[in-house]
């Protein structure tokens, strides 16, 4: 016998039966998955045999390899993995029993059990189903042949297309790594928290602060766009080495959060270390704002027109500005941006009305950071301990100045250009700065409450 031959006709006829499957049946089960994480629900996995060795394999591809920019995977376990209350049910019991008796004990209304059976047979896996139907629980299936018996309880049930049990079994284990790959995927496009350093239990958050551009306002998104390569430009006049851009980038990014004229002071002072003869930062930040006033100025024109400002705003401001003033928190609004423009704005968006402590911007004729000295005044004149404050923000400068304060600084990590998922680079650099803390934006109603429990309020 040809042994190789033999084992590429078994994979050829594996991959073969792979293809006549249902793919679109295993998306519903990763949205059905990912709907349990959102209602903060648990998965439980069950099997036997091979079928447990998968049903195993996906908990810990659920737990740990859904573990994306650092958020958190899914609340799931397996229940073959629990050795010694398996043999305890099933010697004290019976082995039929063993994975109902287990859901009756920890699950509950709303959970999603993840079975695998290669004939939907098994007196444990069809009683384990039936009873988890009768809980409310939801039932995903992955089985072969005719589904078995298992079926009649499935609120979706996969079958592998083939007759042949290991072939099945393969088929099963693809579809379990199918779906992980894909749960990464969408996770990271996906609503989460990633908490870096907890708030101590019993710290009461009174007052909050917003940065303006990127957490909440998105009207002038690409604004880095504008900046940078108009300062590279500038730049290279005096500057012929590699990496110009990638330099300006770094200062205009490791400045965002200051007032606008700080990044032109800087263009000023690297173009007079190189023998330049820089123009006065005033006049950097006039040309700068001409030009993002051209960028800009359809979605300022469309919401003057009465356009929907939740389509120029991030994901979830609105939900999470309702939220915090339904806990009592007194909220706060400081910008680089020229305080007029602030202003301006923020009324254009309609979220002006939220901020009963007051909107600060940058003013001509101030060289201080605007918020270092919002934070101060919220911190003396509004009598706030500094662990009763709270920040968001997409700029290095407010997460530092909070965490140097005594805050806790929540870096709002928005890929601006999609309007979903992580920013990896301003995810990195908002780590840097001190953020304990990181989401992609502030979500549905539902993912705003979540936000306000994970800094606890309740």
């Amino acid at each position: 016998m040809d042994s190789a031959k033999w084992l590429e006709d078994y994979a050829g006829r594996v991959s073969a039966s792979l293809m006549k499957s249902d793919f679109n049946a295993l998306a519903r089960a990763a949205r059905m998955i990912l709907e349990t994480k959102k209602t903060g629900a648990r998965i439980y996995t069950a099997g036997n045999g091979g079928s447990h060795a998968t049903a195993s394999h996906m908990s810990n591809d659920l737990v740990k390899g859904c573990r994306v920019l650092g958020r958190e995977g899914f609340r799931c376990m397996c229940f073959g993995d629990l050795s010694a209350i398996v043999t305890c049910l099933a010697n004290d019991f019976s082995y039929d029993e063993v994975y109902e008796i287990m859901l009756k004990t920890y699950a509950a209304p709303g959970d999603l059990l993840i079975v695998f059976s290669g004939s939907g047979n098994s007196p444990n896996i069809v009683r384990a189903v039936k009873t988890a139907k009768e809980m409310g629980l939801s039932v995903l299936g992955f089985g072969g042949r005719d589904g078995g018996k298992m079926k009649e309880y499935c609120d979706l049930l996969i079958l592998a297309p083939t007759d042949s049990m290991e072939e099945l079994e393969d088929i099963h284990l693809i579809y379990e790594h199918d779906l992980v790959t894909l749960l990464g995927k969408l996770l990271a496009d996906g609503f989460g928290i990633e908490t870096i350093g907890y708030a101590p239990p019993g710290r009461r958050f009174r007052s909050a602060l917003f940065d303006f551009d990127g957490t909440i306002s998105l009207i002038r998104e690409g604004w880095q766009e504008v900046m940078i390569p108009y300062f590279t430009d500038e730049l290279s006049k005096v500057y012929d080495g590699e990496g110009v851009y990638d330099y300006v980038a770094e200062f205009v990014h490791v400045l965002t959060g200051k007032q606008t004229i700080f990044q032109c002071m800087r263009l000023a002072d690297e173009i007079r270390a190189r023998g330049g003869a820089p123009l006065a930062p005033g006049e950097y930040k006039a040309e700068y704002l001409r030009r993002l006033m051209i960028h800009i100025k359809d979605r300022r024109g469309a919401l003057e027109a009465g356009a929907d400002p939740r389509g120029y705003v991030v994901k979830g401001s609105f939900e999470i500005l309702d939220a915090l003033k339904s806990h009592g928190v007194r909220l706060y609004l400081a910008s680089g941006t020229d305080e007029c423009d602030v202003l301006e704005e923020a009324k254009l968006l309609g979220v002006d009305r939220y901020f009963d402590g007051g909107i600060y911007g940058a003013r001509e004729d101030d060289v201080d950071c605007s918020k270092e000295l919002v934070i101060r005044r919220i911190l003396a004149e509004d009598s706030i301990d500094p662990n009763e404050l709270v920040a968001f923000g997409d700029g290095f400068v407010e997460i530092e100045l909070t965490k140097g304060a005594g805050g806790y600084p929540v870096a709002v990590a928005t890929d601006e250009r999609r309007g979903i998922g992580i920013d990896e680079g301003k995810r990195e650099r908002l780590v840097r700065a001190g953020a304990m803390m990181v989401i992609p934006h502030f979500g549905e109603a539902s993912d705003a409450a979540g936000i306000c429990r994970a800094i606890g309020l309740r």
